[in-house]
């Protein structure tokens, strides 16, 4: 089993040494992994140090979530409506494409299928990602319907590949990447576009 590295540290940890460290554990082996005892051995400190930090393991994995959900946002530019189309929809493909976020995602979507508050948590964030989505193609000259069914798609898309990609170790082999698809997905959706829809 794949396990994250210790994380030893020369200063005293902070709650973000915690959390990194159960991030690691999460994506690597799964939220029955994210133990007090595990993560202290591998950030190479007795455990009595972790609840200067944390009430309990519940504690460390609702602060967990929350930083999946920070990096989520950043990562999709969610708070950053000014950037520009182009700029907003590469963030989604290579937010979308990243090896160690796939492998967080997956961790996290299967935690979701036991926990109903993680599962409302995932499907929130499933639509904000939906709305950003729709935004960039209403910007490049989507209406609002077919910019909210394309959004769908490139979801459904992602959601399809990332569930290959974690189980089926040869999927990747001969195949485009996943960004590289989304970016077809969109040339094709704008190919319909009525001439005087396009943008440019």
């Amino acid at each position: 089993m794949a396990t994250a590295a210790r994380l030893a540290k020369a200063s005293p940890l902070r709650p973000d040494d915690w959390i990194r460290a159960a991030i690691l554990r999460l994506s690597d082996s799964g939220p029955d992994a994210v133990r007090v005892e595990a993560l202290a051995r591998d950030l190479d400190v007795s455990k009595g140090s972790f609840y200067w930090h944390f009430r309990d393991r519940d504690h460390l994995l609702a602060k967990l979530l929350e930083e999946w959900e920070r990096r989520e946002m950043d990562a999709l530019l969610l708070d950053e409506t000014s950037a520009s189309a182009a700029t907003r929809w590469a963030r989604v493909v290579q937010a979308t494409a990243d090896p160690a976020r796939i492998r967080l995602e997956a961790s996290v979507r299967s935690w979701a299928r036991r926990d109903e508050q993680v599962a409302r948590r995932v499907a929130a964030l499933e639509q904000r990602r939906v709305a950003v989505i729709s935004d960039v193609l209403r910007d490049i000259g989507f209406d609002r319907s077919s910019a909210e069914a394309w959004s769908e798609i490139v979801l459904l898309l992602c959601l399809g590949w990332l569930d290959r990609a974690t189980r089926d170790q040869a999927f990747r082999v001969g195949v485009p990447s996943l960004g590289d698809l989304l970016s077809e997905i969109v040339l094709a959706a704008s190919s319909r576009l009525p001439a005087n829809e396009r943008s440019g």
